[in-house]
């Protein structure tokens, strides 16, 4: 039996629920802000988009903001064609978070939380657009570091 890592990976073998598990931490920690890391805003941010994409990954019960953010969406009648605000697509839902993220004044809560919920959104718009790409960059990244 070897506990060797897995081939390429730079921290060795994680596996997805431990990488998950290990960037909530550090997520929750980083903004609480009590020891010797303090996350900003910018970096609660990324830190948090990251981590949503593990979650992604994940699945069992790193599945469950996934879910809810999908729920509240489709409750807003978000890509069903006729909601509260009319017709509003995913990519719609997108473009908001990127407005949000670079005019509201930003606390290490809120950057964590919208960091969080672009990582589930921007995917969800579909493997062709520009949204995408950060979550593929996110993916590739966690791959490099944890197998």
């Amino acid at each position: 039996m070897y506990l060797a890592a897995a081939e390429g990976a730079a921290l060795g073998a994680l596996g997805a629920g431990g990488l998950a598990f290990a960037l909530a931490l550090f997520l929750v920690l980083g903004v609480k802000g009590q020891g010797r890391v303090k996350l900003k805003d910018n970096p609660a941010m990324i830190c948090g988009f990251v981590a949503s994409t593990a979650f992604s990954a994940a699945g069992s019960i790193w599945a469950n903001p996934e879910r809810i953010t999908s729920q509240g969406l489709t409750g807003l009648g978000v890509g069903t064609g006729g909601g509260p605000f009319g017709n509003v697509g995913v990519g719609a839902v997108a473009l908001v978070l990127l407005i949000l993220m670079t005019c509201w004044r930003m606390t290490p809560l809120r950057g964590a939380i919208l960091g969080l919920i672009a990582g589930i959104v921007w995917p969800a718009a579909g493997t062709g657009t520009v949204w995408a790409i950060p979550s593929e960059l996110g993916a590739a990244v966690l791959m490099m570091v944890g197998g």
